[in-house]
């Protein structure tokens, strides 16, 4: 077993790069539907991602931040693997229970059905990620990255091409994703860590319990984001979520890229908070900070810059008529991105009371705002909503973060 420990500076490399190249093939996707079958099929696509968000949320549970915060291995890598077994089957039930209950399509609820299946191929491999992040090796998860994201883009175009149904599209990349979890991550996980650790159903159960409270959250958290998208669907149709889908699209890539700043930071976030350690605490925490307005800042000056050029490149001049969309969302991406960091670190200090008031309250707004900003403003009024209820959320979440850490006096 190679017990080889990276560098944190190793780590971001690579988990940078692995992610960024999924990210952009992910992203090329939302392109190609739109070229080769049309904005309707790119708004149903659109629809089975925004859909998908809740129940991957379920998924993933919450435990992530969670599990590679375990420094004193509470729990068993055997129980984190079990665990997200349970999870997977629980989302895909719910996922399908929605469809069956909620009034669309028929090849609305296939597409939602089967882009279920390729998240939780995601979240499964994602259990076995965080253990290669908690052995700080995560070149693995970086070169897993690259494999999915090369072989599900290839999948799917030739899916499209060749059948013009998005359905068969993705079950291509479902197909191939769960490939490489089986072909790849797993062997790879075996040569950094024990995964035939002992585990058993109370274990399991016992850290889905305590959990619980951050499902909640993520759950809350993902309908946050999701619920401008899904009202504006109801009030303006498919069309226009195409639309707002295809120009929100690059906008991830930003979320993500800050995301990959901070994320390999939070095992030495819950080193420095078990040691006492708050000087250093703080000084990791203005370096992630910094990262993030960085990324922000490059962000907006390119979509001022370049948006409109790059919208026709990428779409053509049906979509680049709608560049005023963009600023404003790379500007709801970014917030969103510095959310993922407040709540990393409330999970890491087990802050879970202030996740969930926190979240709760940006509902609330998101859902209030969401109508009356899109009534006013129509697309551009999601935006507006989402930007809204995530600055609110984040004072909130700054407010009890700050509390607990004085309470427990790093």
């Amino acid at each position: 077993m190679n017990k080889k420990r990276l560098s944190i500076q190793e780590n971001i490399i690579w988990n940078t790069i692995g992610s960024i190249m999924y990210m952009v093939t992910q992203w090329l996707i939302t392109i190609l539907v739109v070229r080769i079958a049309g904005v309707e099929t790119a708004g149903n696509l659109t629809l089975a991602i925004s859909v998908n968000n809740i129940f991957y949320s379920i998924a993933m549970f919450g435990i992530r931040n969670y599990q590679v915060s375990d420094v004193s291995e509470k729990y068993s890598n055997k129980t984190y693997i079990h665990s997200r077994m349970v999870s997977c089957l629980m989302a895909t039930i719910l996922c399908w229970g929605y469809c069956m209950v909620i009034g669309y399509s028929s090849v609305q609820k296939v597409c939602i059905i089967t882009y279920c299946l390729f998240k939780m191929s995601e979240a499964f491999y994602d259990v076995y990620a965080g253990i290669e992040q908690r052995e700080w090796r995560m070149d693995y998860i970086g070169k897993s990255w690259m494999y999915r994201g090369i072989v599900t883009f290839i999948c799917f175009l030739c899916g499209l091409y060749l059948t013009k149904n998005l359905s068969i599209a993705i079950m291509g990349m479902v197909i191939s994703s769960f490939l490489i979890i089986i072909l790849y991550d797993i062997p790879a996980t075996k040569k950094i860590a024990n995964i035939n650790t002992v585990s058993s159903i109370d274990s399991c159960m016992c850290l889905m319990k305590e959990c619980f409270p951050l499902l909640c959250y993520l759950i809350l958290s993902t309908v946050v984001t999701m619920l401008p998208r899904l009202i504006m669907e109801r009030k303006l149709g498919s069309y226009a979520l195409g639309v707002y889908g295809s120009v929100s699209a690059p906008t991830v890539i930003v979320q993500m890229g800050a995301s990959y700043i901070f994320n390999p930071f939070m095992t030495l976030f819950a080193e420095q908070y078990n040691n006492g350690q708050q000087k250093e605490f703080w000084s990791t925490f203005r370096k992630c900070l910094l990262g993030i307005v960085g990324i922000s800042i490059i962000s907006l000056a390119g979509g001022k810059l370049l948006g409109v050029w790059g919208l026709n490149l990428l779409y053509g001049k049906e979509i680049a008529e709608y560049v005023d969309l963009l600023l404003p969302l790379i500007c709801s991406t970014v917030l969103t991105a510095f959310i993922w960091f407040l709540c990393g670190l409330s999970t890491v200090v087990r802050d879970f009371k202030g996740l969930i008031i926190s979240n709760v309250i940006a509902l609330i707004i998101s859902f209030y705002s969401s109508f009356i900003l899109i009534d006013r403003f129509t697309m551009q009024g999601a935006t507006m909503a989402l930007i809204v209820s995530l600055l609110i959320e984040a004072l909130f979440i700054i407010l009890f973060l700050k509390k607990k850490v004085e309470i427990e006096k790093l």
